[in-house]
């Protein structure tokens, strides 16, 4: 059996992830906000409809990639835990933690337990972050030229 991993270190190495990966997505949405101001040009009736929808699939595309790039960095570390053995089998479990989906079918094992929550509860932070940010993006193309 491993020996376990003292509780101070698996909190700080919790920490330190969920700084990186929110430090990541700010950074993400931070640019993606710098090119929505710069193209947001006066556009009228069906060019705005196809811009506003194009705007929005893109933005959504480019927060799936950093949620993806954020499920990537934990399955990393998880590998450099020692905590799964391939890959696919770490990526597999951050994208079901992250996404708070949680199947229980791959498990950390139990010295690494307390990096699933944290795992869960940073996907959770994340994805309301992105949510918030694309209603805002909606909102914003909706009230149209008044900002």
């Amino acid at each position: 059996m491993p020996e376990a991993v003292p509780f101070v270190e698996e909190l700080a190495i919790a920490a330190a992830m969920i700084a990186g990966t929110v430090f990541f997505h700010a950074v993400v949405i931070s640019a993606l906000a710098a090119v929505f101001r710069a193209t947001s040009a006066r556009v009228w009736g069906p060019l705005r409809f196809f811009r506003d929808a194009f705007v929005l699939a893109a933005e959504s595309l480019v927060l799936m990639a950093a949620h993806t790039a954020e499920v990537f960095a934990w399955s990393l570390l998880f590998l450099k835990l020692d905590a799964f053995r391939s890959l696919e089998e770490s990526f597999y479990f951050s994208g079901v933690a992250y996404s708070t989906l949680g199947f229980g079918d791959v498990l950390l094992p139990d010295e690494w337990r307390i990096l699933a929550g944290s795992l869960a509860a940073n996907g959770m932070l994340l994805f309301g972050l992105s949510a918030a940010f694309l209603l805002e993006s909606a909102s914003r193309l909706r009230i149209g030229e008044e900002h």
